[in-house]
């Protein structure tokens, strides 16, 4: 304990003076920020805070203006958009309708960009007219602006570059964003990130007030410091496994779910998923229709997961031991984060677990579904997908309870649990919650500001 208290005076002590910076950690190292190719959790929230996208979701789930500050929808679904004049990147250029075009063409065109966003852009065509920008796809126009949120426009030949309320600078051992000048106007001086990657380091750092931010252990969430508050966020977020298998491992896993989990472990973090596609996004509970699963006590099952994640380490032991009741040896195996990655895009794998934070919206979960969806790491396919896709147009439409009822059919992923996010932060500093965390949303970071 003496080590690693000397290692975190070491890393916070040169910013206990500099009370207007927020103070931060990440798990794992997210990699060089780039617009095109990034595309871990960590490198959503660095692009969060140094880009823009031309639209931004509110706290409600609501499309508001970001870089465009207005936009038109034609009857043939093409989208023009009006971009304001006081946008710039961080070498003083003006955002322009060229560098829009780049940064979606370019998400087209780069096999290394990021799998996400290229699904979003699936058969796009993208143009300039009158110096404004459109683009078309095959999708509704209402779910098209939804998904351009997660889209940061990149400077014309410059991937690592935006035109965010914050400027990024790295430096050893730490990612710090700082206040630049900006139509959304940030509050907060900056923020410094710095690479916790166990929990233990994060609640010492918590404890002693060097973390303005973090997410303590789900056994000591009440153990609130006298200078943090807590606060809770619900989550479009689940812990999902995937099957190369079939259906059978995710009956079974269905089955598990119900008790595998002790309350003290969970928390307020998690509770059991109850159905195929997270309830906060408006859809009923499901229950997989498919035949008979294996019989009792004739089966291993392969399970990878990203390691480094202690929490989930965890949750996945007691999931391993309550499958050990029913016969079944759950074969767990960690890997860095970039290999899990591949090995899901390749296909290369039994069962494969990850933490997923789903779009504000129901056409997230087409994700799973879609040929070129980033979360179809099965090639699972319907003949009838598409003509059900053709029938939503909103959410609330009847053909999602029918496209839900297909899933439930023969699914390629289940979900364990239903997270929301359980985190202190400093008193001083008054921040905006949002189902999807405190960075993801509009105005983000921007909108946090510290007490005087």
């Amino acid at each position: 304990m003496r080590n690693l208290l000397l290692t975190l005076c070491v890393l916070f002590a040169p910013l206990l003076a500099q009370a207007q910076v927020v103070e931060e950690s990440l798990p794992r190292d997210p990699g060089p920020l780039n617009f095109i190719q990034g595309d871990s959790y960590e490198q959503w929230i660095l692009q969060s805070l140094a880009g823009d996208a031309l639209v931004g979701i509110r706290a409600d789930g609501r499309v508001v203006p970001r870089l465009a500050t207005a936009w038109m929808v034609q009857k043939d679904g093409t989208i023009t958009f009006t971009l304001r004049p006081d946008a710039r990147y961080t070498d003083g250029s003006q955002v322009t309708a060229e560098d829009v075009a780049w940064t979606l063409q370019e998400l087209r065109r780069d096999p290394k960009a990021s799998p996400t966003k290229r699904a979003i852009l699936d058969g796009a065509e993208v143009g300039i007219e009158q110096g404004r920008p459109w683009i078309r796809t095959p999708k509704p126009a209402g779910r098209l602006l939804l998904e351009l949120a997660r889209i940061p426009i990149a400077q014309k030949g410059h991937p690592e570059r935006g035109s965010g309320p914050f400027s990024f600078r790295k430096e050893p051992g730490a990612w710090v964003f700082l206040r630049r000048e900006h139509f959304l106007k940030p509050r907060i001086d900056g923020i410094r990130f710095r690479l916790l990657p166990d929990q233990a380091s994060v609640m010492t750092a918590l404890q002693k007030g060097w973390l303005s931010i973090g997410a303590p252990a789900p056994r000591r969430q009440n153990e609130v410091p006298a200078t943090h508050r807590l606060v809770t966020q619900p989550m479009h977020a689940q812990l999902v496994v995937w099957s190369r298998q079939g259906v059978g491992p995710l009956q079974w896993l269905e089955r598990w779910r119900k008790d595998a989990f002790p309350p003290q472990l969970l928390g307020q973090n998690a509770r059991p998923s109850r159905g195929l596609w997270p309830e906060t996004l408006g859809f009923e509970v499901q229950t997989i229709e498919a035949g008979t699963p294996v019989p009792k006590g004739t089966g291993a099952f392969q399970l990878l997961y990203g390691a480094g994640e202690e929490s989930i380490e965890k949750l996945l032991l007691a999931l391993r031991e309550r499958a050990r009741r029913d016969g079944f040896d759950l074969q767990l195996t960690p890997l860095e984060q970039g290999l899990l990655a591949e090995r899901l895009q390749k296909g290369e794998f039994q069962l494969a677990c990850s933490a997923v934070v789903f779009d504000p919206h129901p056409w997230a979960v087409l994700e799973y579904l879609e040929p070129k969806g980033p979360m179809n790491f099965t090639g699972w396919k319907q003949p009838r997908l598409a003509a059900l896709v053709a029938r939503i147009q909103q959410p609330g439409d009847l053909a999602w309870r029918d496209l839900q009822l297909l899933w439930g059919q023969s699914p390629a992923a289940l979900p364990i649990l239903d997270f929301q996010s359980v985190i202190w932060v400093a008193k001083q500093l008054q921040v905006e919650p949002s189902p999807l965390g405190l960075y993801l949303s509009t105005p983000g970071a921007a909108g946090w500001r510290w007490n005087k």
